[in-house]
């Protein structure tokens, strides 16, 4: 958290506690005094790396790269995937990562009606849900799934073109729309209607410019810019044209 107070993050203590029960995390130290940290979510697909960060005491030592260096030797011959900001876009693309897409954050207050099509989501909905996370996503994420109920406000829709999925959850600064899983970019803007409607301001992350346009038109500003980089893999697993917000940057 000294992390994160330094770099103006807003990852809370539960996050990295949750982060660590998924897989293992790296810090790297100088005399017992903390310099960095990165994360690894393993999926038997890919692994998701996050929590990449260094401390302004420790700035241009290397740790960063070192760090990188590790989490990537933890599943040498395993496809990597990142969330990577423009200032650390230029480490990792000398790492071997390469831009595939790229995800825009939005804040806001929505400013139009809901639509009126999802539900939440039962118990028996479970299977199916999983089924069509592994499909979109492309990851097996048992372990996602093991507390995302407890975790996320889910909602699903029954659309023409299939099933759809979206989440809420909250964060240190607010709450936070993911994962959300759609047919069309019309299906997941009429889904985000239903969850944002009424409650407050929202963030929104997502790789589409059919719901980032909705997002403007309703009373959303786009704040930050993402890249979505890959590592031995040429683009990103599962069918991504239906996955329009993730459940998270640093869950893939």
């Amino acid at each position: 958290m000294k992390l994160i107070t330094d770099r103006n993050w807003t990852w809370r203590p539960e996050q990295w506690k949750l982060l660590l029960s998924l897989g293992p995390g790296l810090g790297a130290f100088d005399h017992g005094t903390i310099l960095g940290t990165a994360l690894s979510t393993p999926y038997p697909e890919a692994q998701a790396i996050s929590g990449v960060l260094v401390g302004t005491w420790a700035e241009r030592r290397g740790v960063a790269t070192a760090l990188m260096s590790n989490i990537l030797d933890i599943r040498e011959s395993a496809v990597s995937v990142l969330y990577a900001t423009p200032a650390g876009e230029p480490m990792y693309a000398k790492l071997g990562f390469h831009p595939v897409g790229a995800t825009s954050e939005f804040h806001g207050v929505f400013t139009g009606t809901p639509a009126g099509v999802t539900r939440p989501v039962t118990a028996a909905d479970l299977p199916a849900i999983r089924a069509l996370d592994h499909e979109v996503s492309g990851y097996s994420r048992d372990g996602f799934w093991d507390f995302a109920p407890s975790q996320y406000s889910l909602h699903t829709a029954e659309f023409e073109g299939g099933l759809g999925l979206i989440g809420t959850r909250e964060l240190a600064n607010g709450p936070a729309v993911g994962p959300l899983i759609a047919p069309t970019a019309a299906d997941a803007c009429a889904m985000i209607s239903d969850v944002v409607a009424g409650r407050g301001s929202f963030r929104v992350d997502t790789v589409d410019a059919d719901v980032a346009a909705f997002l403007k038109d309703n009373g959303f500003e786009m704040r930050y810019g993402c890249a979505v980089m890959v590592h031995g893999a040429k683009t990103l697993p599962g069918d991504r044209s239906r996955y329009f917000a993730p459940a998270s940057l640093a869950l893939g």
